[in-house]
């Protein structure tokens, strides 16, 4: 029988495997432990080829939103509030 017939479980793609590795390349650079949603969020906010960022782009300035966010993580209350969002090992 074919498994994908009833795997409900969607499979990656391409694409996205490689903008979460950017994502731990980014947390890595800014000297994080962890790859949460921020590190997730600049990696894509820098692809622009990926269809989110086209789309603000038709609304923002995905640079300024990128900045925003550098901003936020590089910050000590950024690091302050980390309590709340445990890494999982």
């Amino acid at each position: 029988m074919d498994r994908m017939a009833h795997d409900t479980t969607p499979c990656t793609t391409p694409r996205f495997d490689a903008l979460v590795a950017e994502a731990g390349r980014i947390a890595v650079s800014l000297g994080h432990r962890h790859t949460g949603a921020e590190h997730l969020m600049l990696a894509l906010l820098r692809d622009p080829d990926a269809v989110p960022t086209q789309v603000l782009a038709e609304l923002v300035e995905p640079s300024d939103i990128d900045k925003r966010l550098l901003t936020l993580v590089t910050s000590p209350t950024y690091h302050e509030n980390r309590h709340t969002d445990r890494p999982r090992p």
